[in-house]
C-alpha cells in the first residue's frame, strides 16, 4: 500500500517556485487511507506551502509532537485550511516553556492558549499514553529515557515554583507500521532519537525499523561529538533503509549522517515528497 510523505515546512526549502522556509517543521502523512498533519510549523509557511503545492488540508487531523513554537506557531493558519478538526497532543504541550540562555529567559511555548485554539476549530484529543490513531499508525505518547547519552537539555525550563528543567514529557513521535518495518516520524526528538525508536518498537511489537523522518535535535542543546557518534553507532544497528532528517538536525550532524548512511540518507526540506 502506497505511503506518501510531504514536508510542508522546514528550515530549508526545495526548488519549487514560491516555497518558503523557516525554523520549524510540518509534515503531511498519507497512508492506509488516512491523512494526518504532523506539526504546524512556526508561522505561515506550512499553510502557504500547502497552497503552493496544491494540497487540500480540509478536514485533516493534526498531531502535535510537542508544545514548542516552531511546531505549533502555525496552528492558527493551518486551522483556516482544515476547518474544525481533531488535534492530538500531550497535556504538557500547553505548559509555559522557556529557554534560558546567557542569563535571559526566552518564551518558546505555544503562541496562544488552548481556549483560543478551540475557538478557531481545534478539537483537542489529549493523552499521555500511546494511541493507535488509525490502523497501523501510532502516536507514541510519553517516551521513556533509557539511554545514557540522551539526557534532558538544561537550558529548557518551565517556570513553576522550582524553575525546573523541562522534562519535555510532551515530546511524541508518529509511527507507521509498514510491510518493511516501522517508519518513525520525529518532531524534534527531545527524548532522544534512539529512545524514540526503542519505544516505538515496544508499543507496536515490531522489531524492524524501515526508516526515520524529521528532526533529530542533534544540532541544538550543545550536542557533543560523543553523543553524535553514539547515536550514529546505535542507528547503524537498526539496518535503516531511509534516514530523511531535517529541521533541528544541524548541518554538522547531517553531514556525518550522510557520510555514514550514503544513499539511504536524504536531507528532507520543504517541498520534499517521499513515496514508499
Amino acid at each position: 500500500m502506497r505511503t506518501r510523505i510531504v514536508t510542508l515546512s522546514e528550515d530549508t526549502c526545495g526548488m519549487i517556485p514560491g516555497l518558503l522556509a523557516e525554523h520549524g517543521q510540518s509534515i503531511l502523512l498519507e497512508a492506509r487511507g488516512t491523512r494526518l498533519l504532523f506539526d504546524a510549523g512556526q508561522s505561515t509557511t506550512a499553510a502557504h506551502n500547502a497552497e503552493i503545492l496544491n494540497i487540500d488540508l480540509k478536514g485533516v487531523p493534526i498531531v502535535l509532537s510537542h508544545g514548542h513554537f516552531d511546531h505549533t506557531g502555525g496552528l492558527e493558519h493551518i486551522l483556516k485550511l482544515t476547518g474544525p478538526t481533531q488535534v492530538f497532543c500531550h497535556p504538557d504541550a500547553f505548559a509555559p516553556k522557556y529557554a534560558e540562555r546567557q542569563g535571559r529567559q526566552l518564551y518558546i511555548g505555544m503562541r496562544k492558549g488552548r481556549e483560543e485554539y478551540e475557538q478557531m476549530g481545534a478539537r483537542f484529543q489529549v493523552s499521555r499514553k500511546p494511541r493507535e490513531l488509525a490502523e497501523g499508525i501510532w502516536l507514541t505518547g510519553e517516551i521513556p529515557r533509557i539511554t545514557d547519552f540522551e539526557g534532558p537539555e538544561e537550558d529548557l525550563i518551565v517556570l513553576d515554583p522550582e524553575k525546573r528543567i523541562d522534562p519535555l514529557q510532551d515530546d511524541q513521535a508518529l509511527v507507521l507500521d509498514t510491510d518493511e518495518g516501522l517508519l518513525i516520524m520525529l518532531g524534534c526528538a527531545h527524548s532522544g532519537m534512539i529512545n524514540t525508536i526503542e519505544h516505538a518498537m515496544k508499543i507496536t511489537g515490531e522489531s524492524r525499523i524501515f526508516g526515520v523522518v524529521g528532526g533529530t535535535h542533534l544540532g541544538f542543546g550543545g550536542v557533543r561529538m560523543e553523543k553524535l557518534a553514539r547515536t550514529v553507532k546505535a542507528l547503524k544497528g537498526y539496518d535503516l533503509k531511509l534516514l530523511a532528517v531535517s529541521h533541528c538536525t544541524g548541518l554538522l550532524a547531517a553531514c556525518e549522517l550522510a557520510e555514514e548512511f550514503k544513499d539511504r540518507f536524504l536531507f528532507n526540506n520543504a517541498g520534499t515528497v517521499i513515496e514508499i
